[in-house]
């Protein structure tokens, strides 16, 4: 039993093995040891590794949801801004014609106000009550209560055709898109789009994306305000001079080519899908009336969109010679009702 339990030395008591068979299975063993090791090591820490990488994805899960919240708190905080700076707007405008006026302008409420010469003297002279009037006056006069009232059929008259309230595609270069992306933005009536800078119009339609880019929003403000105003006659007068938006104050001079009856040429701009720069592409294509952009085949105004380059690929006519058609017949009412059907703009 002693003999059993001693040691051998492999290198001087080899037994019946060889000194490489024992060497190779001390080899082994170790081998076997390490491999062993390695694997607890892994059981062990690999499950941590696990745990902090599950930890970090739930981590960045949670970053992107609070910058998709914050992005959004970001759009309804520049909404606000813009609705601020417009109010801020017409305010001024209407203090600044009480100023020349010397009225003392009288609210329903039986209150008279004093008369001012600044807008320091409403805070001085005023009591807390008349000011929180003021801002009510003001805030109806914003919004159009209390003005000129709309008078559908004047407007109808002129346009000669229906004339729906505060519809801001009335005003030239604002489409069912462009309408929508306004009153996103809380720009719902035309004083309060009378009441926007065009910076802040541009701003707004920079943030609606490429589709937006070109368009030109600098006459919006004037005819949203002739519009506010009833001033029908002065704003059909404007837009004759106007292409797809644009406000180049043509007035009289004929060298800027007025387009309608006189000068052989239908407004195509009346399409919606078509502004100013591809009405002048299918004006050099002859297509120039109405009758002959309805009589176009859609594949060949494809084609010319295609051929002027990338700037006009992005175009769609599938709709235009249906559209041209109602225009042509002078059937506005089911044109509008078509376009407003559509996800199309001008």
């Amino acid at each position: 039993m002693i003999g059993l339990l001693q040691i051998q030395n492999p290198i001087t008591s080899p037994g019946t093995g060889s000194f490489t068979t024992h060497s190779i299975e001390i080899l082994l063993i170790c081998l076997g040891m390490f491999l062993l090791g390695w694997f607890m090591h892994q059981l062990i820490y690999g499950q941590k590794r696990m745990n902090m990488i599950n930890e970090l994805e739930k981590q960045l899960r949670s970053t992107k949801s609070r910058i998709t919240n914050l992005e959004g708190d970001l759009e309804s905080c520049n909404a606000a801004i813009v609705k601020v700076k417009g109010e801020n707007a017409a305010m001024g405008a209407q203090l600044s014609r009480f100023e020349r006026e010397g009225s003392r302008p009288v609210l329903d409420h039986g209150l008279e106000f004093p008369d001012i010469s600044s807008p320091e003297e409403v805070v001085a002279e005023t009591t807390p009550q008349i000011d929180d009037l003021l801002i009510a006056s003001l805030a109806a006069d914003i919004a159009g209560a209390g003005m000129i009232a709309f008078d559908a059929q004047t407007a109808e008259g002129v346009f000669g055709k229906p004339v729906r309230e505060d519809d801001l595609q009335l005003i030239e270069g604002i489409g069912p898109l462009t309408a929508e992306l306004l009153q996103n933005h809380s720009i719902h009536t035309w004083r309060q789009l009378g009441s926007t800078s065009v910076p802040q119009i541009q701003s707004i339609l920079e943030q609606g994306g490429e589709k937006f880019g070109s368009l030109n929003p600098s006459s919006w403000p004037k005819q949203a305000r002739m519009a506010a105003d009833g001033e029908w006659t002065k704003l059909r007068e404007y837009l004759d001079f106007l292409h797809g938006g644009n406000s180049d104050e043509l007035g009289s001079n004929p060298d800027h080519g007025q387009i309608g009856e006189e000068s052989g040429s239908d407004d195509l701009t009346k399409i919606a899908g078509i502004g100013r720069k591809v009405q002048m592409l299918l004006y050099g294509q002859s297509i120039n009336r109405w009758s002959t952009l309805a009589n176009t085949d859609v594949n060949h105004l494809r084609e010319i969109l295609h051929a002027a380059g990338e700037r006009f690929r992005s175009h769609d006519p599938a709709t235009w010679p249906k559209q041209a058609q109602l225009a042509a017949a002078g059937r506005w009412d089911e044109l509008q009702n078509y376009q407003d059907s559509l996800n199309l703009d001008r």
